[in-house]
């Protein structure tokens, strides 16, 4: 860019896309000489609401991967959670499964993952769209997963301080939400950790 001369190089330019490009091609939102140029060798990844059985295997297998990574015993998938897992759409495909297994991995207190801590919401649930509710944007994001603690010991250490960070700016529904859990599982926790509410 800038230069006075031209010059040649060497690359190999890879492109991923989840919109229809020959449609967007017809339609003419797309140009067609960019579409003849990416189009040399074409891989289509369905979505993980295509996949059908693989997505409990893949889910198994992150969770196997999740707990390791974060010192965690060997857990299972309850059938509960198993059933949510392969009625989800799936709208984030295998970055939101991942999302999902680790945050269920950091609030379980045992070996077991059941579907209140997977929280997904199940088919047909509130409203006409079954794919999960879509989090605006405030002050306060979500947890990252680098955020996530890496041993047992941290797990309630790490609950307890995101709570006390965030209940007074945030109600109880806004706090289960973002910590990916029913306000019974929240309310569940602070009882036994023995965190006072702040915030009606």
């Amino acid at each position: 860019m800038g230069a006075t001369r031209s010059r040649k190089v060497d690359v190999r330019i890879l492109a991923a896309t989840h919109r229809d490009l020959p449609r967007r091609v017809q339609e003419g939102l797309f140009r067609q000489d960019l579409s003849f140029r990416l189009r040399v060798v074409e891989i289509r990844l369905p979505p993980l609401r295509e996949r059908g059985e693989d997505v409990p295997a893949l889910a198994r297998h992150l969770l196997e991967r999740a707990s390791k990574r974060m010192g965690r015993p060997p857990a299972s998938l309850s059938p509960d959670a198993l059933a949510a897992i392969a009625q989800h759409p799936w709208p984030g495909n295998v970055r939101e499964l991942e999302n999902v297994i680790e945050r269920a991995v950091i609030l379980a207190d045992g070996p077991l993952i059941t579907a209140d801590l997977l929280a997904l919401e199940p088919p047909g649930g509130p409203g006409v769209d079954s794919s999960p509710p879509v989090l605006e944007e405030t002050d306060f994001p979500p947890v990252a997963v680098s955020e996530a603690p890496q041993s047992p010991d941290s797990m309630e250490e790490y609950f307890r301080r995101f709570v006390l960070e965030h209940q007074d700016r945030m109600g109880e529904t806004e706090l289960a939400r973002r910590l990916g859990i029913s306000r019974k599982t929240l309310w569940e926790k602070r009882q036994r950790l023995g965190i006072p509410r702040t915030r009606a």
